[in-house]
């Protein structure tokens, strides 16, 4: 507003000049003669060089006016060759009569094709300083109060005008271009009709077509300037915007703005843009000195989808077809130079209700702020869609084929890095990778390049878990480290929901500390490195039957028929333990404990995570055996029976190592012996003392 201002002035100065001269020199002569005096004069007033190719022409009666052809006034020193004002052809005219009874009545002032370039060097110099000053002002303020008439203009009306502004220093390059204005009669204090319209360049990143219309006062006493029921329509072409453009409407009941309050009212605020509406009331304050704006603001309901889709962006297929459906939001804006809040917001989208704060807390650094509270979200509904199930038969089915791996997420390093936020968000439900979670409560600080989600605390299957989860994208290779607990979970539902496996049941605890490098989850899969440990309670293995393989083992070693399975594969436990270490993807440990009524397992072995497989090897110790098996089993109590478990994390294989079962049968045998041979002897010596004794 203030450049625009600058221009118009300088605009009007320049032929204000033009038609002083001329009036006061050459109202009876031929002007064009007296070119080199106009423009010796306009040198010593202003510093700067006034050129006039063009004819002046003058009219005394009943106007005095002014015909003006091609004029520039030259720019400030170290700002270039190009004029700073330049114009094709301007008039400006007075009616006499008036003039002589103290009143100042100015006909239409008509601006063709003028140019004005506003420019601000690196060191903060401007090329319109020189051309104002304190003497100035103190001539505008006698005029205010020697009872100057009160000047009228029967018109204004610009036509094919251009203004630059360029800043070094801010790096700033805005152009007007096609600048076409016309009023009615100006007068303060009266009301006129405004049509203005411009497109603005901004560099080569932004191009808006403008157009306004509304009925304008300006109370040039009073510092006031009002637009009644004002209409502005913007063209917004852009990357990433439709080729076309994109269309936005803005209209208000009012704009009022008090300058000497600094007060701006912007009552009955409507926005329309991608078929979106939002609605709204904006007063502003100290917006000279320090601007602020406050006001409520809502968003109707709208399609999320289709509102990204006519700003030209698609959204991928989901899960639910039914969710970015909905979208809507109310709230109290606040708005100044540093910061744009939401206060009292309420969110909605899709079937999810959110309320809070949120917002930008600085806009130099784009820092964002927010402390929101979440009703509900499934974020699986958002995921790609799931294959279809005949398809996962037939491949099923075909066996041969295996199914294609999942592709690697890869880590967003330029959006970490770009990332500035500091809040807290929330929720009463939420489900992320199928597990569920309640009364979840995470708080994010993410800064160059580092987010760092902590706390993470969510109650979940019965019991608690806490976190602190850290991704550092700021050197060449992006790092997690993560630090997490579950303490009383049902382990039955989590595993079932978590990797869709009912394996096993129980209730307990488990902790892993870890860090990983790589550019996607394969990478860090691969180079996870941490510690890992569990403890479960009153539990089940499901798809292994430990004592049932155990019982086939013995029948194999005696070449007996196999037993007859009596009930599910199922190994229950009264308790399962184990630490480990991860070393590049890979969990090995040796002290897995698995204490069940009849047998006493002890294992090693390693997981490997990137492949997901199994190698591990138990030894299970029978303690006793179960009465509907004691009548033909008891040979093997006390016997301790190597099992092997490989094969993948979805299908495991157990089953005794026979090899090692014979060996441990032929070592029980051999004790057995050495325990017959051992009583052999102990009687040999008994009955030796016995006989010597009798001698």
């Amino acid at each position: 507003m203030r450049g625009f201002k600058i221009a118009v002035f300088a605009v009007l100065g320049l032929i204000g000049l033009v038609v002083l001269a001329a009036v006061l020199l050459l109202v009876f002569v031929d002007p064009n003669a007296h070119k080199a005096r106009l423009q010796q004069l306009v040198l010593e007033k202003t510093g700067r060089q006034l050129l006039l190719p063009g004819d002046l022409k003058l009219k005394v009666f009943p106007w005095i006016a002014v015909d003006v052809g091609r004029a520039s006034l030259a720019n400030g020193a170290g700002f270039g060759a190009e004029p700073m004002v330049a114009i094709e052809h301007a008039r400006l005219g007075v009616a006499l009569m008036p003039l002589l009874h103290g009143q100042l009545e100015i006909g239409a002032v008509e601006l063709d094709s003028p140019t004005i370039r506003l420019a601000v060097d690196a060191k903060g110099h401007n090329n319109w300083a020189d051309l104002s000053s304190s003497k100035d002002k103190e001539a505008a303020d006698e005029s205010k109060s020697s009872g100057a008439p009160a000047a009228a203009i029967a018109k204004l009306q610009i036509v094919n005008g251009t203004l630059q502004y360029r800043d070094a220093g801010a790096g700033t390059d805005l152009t007007l271009r096609a600048l076409n204005l016309e009023t009615g009669r100006l007068q303060s204090g009266q009301p006129f009709d405004l049509k203005l319209a411009f497109t603005l360049l901004q560099g080569k990143s932004l191009e808006a077509g403008v157009q306004l219309l509304g009925k304008t006062t300006l109370d040039l006493a009073a510092n006031r300037y009002q637009l009644a029921a004002p209409q502005l329509d913007l063209l917004l072409k852009a990357a990433g915007l439709p080729a076309a453009g994109l269309p936005v409407q803005l209209r208000f009941e009012a704009i009022d703005a008090d300058l000497n309050a600094q007060t701006l009212k912007l009552p009955g605020l409507q926005l329309q843009a991608a078929g979106a509406q939002l609605n709204g009331s904006l007063e502003g304050t100290k917006i000279i000195d320090a601007p602020h704006f406050a006001g409520p603001v809502q968003l109707a309901e709208v399609s999320t989808r289709e509102l990204l889709h006519r700003l030209g962006i698609e959204l991928p297929a989901t899960r639910d077809p039914a969710m970015f459906r909905k979208l809507s939001f109310s709230g109290t804006l606040a708005a100044s130079r540093d910061a744009l809040m939401l206060d009292g917001l309420k969110l909605k989208f899709d079937d999810s209700t959110m309320t809070g704060r949120a917002g930008i807390s600085n806009l130099a650094t784009s820092a964002l702020a927010f402390d929101l509270k979440l009703d509900r979200i499934n974020a699986d509904r958002y995921l790609a869609p799931l294959p279809p199930k005949n398809a996962a038969a037939a491949n099923a089915t075909a066996g041969a084929a295996k199914a294609a791996p999942e592709a690697p997420i890869a880590v967003p390093v330029e959006w970490l890095r770009s990332l500035n936020a500091d809040g807290t968000l929330n929720a009463g439900a939420a489900v992320f990778a199928g597990v569920q979670y309640s009364n979840l409560r995470i708080g994010v600080n993410a800064d160059g390049g580092k987010l760092h989600v902590f706390p993470s605390e969510a109650q979940m299957y019965g019991g608690q878990y806490h976190g602190d989860i850290t991704v550092d994208a700021s050197g060449r290779v992006p790092r997690l480290s993560v630090d997490e607990h579950l303490s009383g979970i049902d382990f039955a539902p989590l595993m079932s929901d978590m990797l869709e496996t009912k394996r096993i049941s129980g209730h307990g605890n488990a902790a892993i500390k870890a860090t990983a490098t790589g550019a996607d989850s394969s990478a860090m899969l691969r180079t996870l490195n941490g510690t890992l440990e569990f403890h479960v309670d009153d539990g089940a293995l499901e798809g292994a039957d430990l004592w049932y393989e155990i019982r086939r083992a013995r029948a194999l070693l005696k070449q007996q028929a196999p037993p007859a399975r009596t009930g599910p594969e199922h190994t229950p436990f009264t308790a399962l333990s184990a630490t480990g270490k991860f070393t590049n993807g890979v969990l090995s440990n040796d002290d897995l404990k698995v204490a069940m009524q009849y047998l006493q397992v002890s294992g090693r072995g390693s997981a490997d995570l990137p492949a997901s497989t199994l190698d591990y090897r138990l030894d299970a110790v029978v303690l006793k055996i179960p009465e509907e098996n004691a009548a033909d089993t008891q040979d093997i109590v006390g016997l301790k029976v190597p099992v092997v478990v490989t094969g993948s994390f979805a299908s495991p294989k157990l089953r005794p190592d026979v090899s090692g079962l014979l060996k441990a049968r032929l070592q029980q045998e051999i004790d057995k012996r050495k325990d017959e041979v051992k009583q052999k002897l102990q009687d040999k010596l008994q009955d030796k003392l016995k006989d010597l004794f009798k001698r």
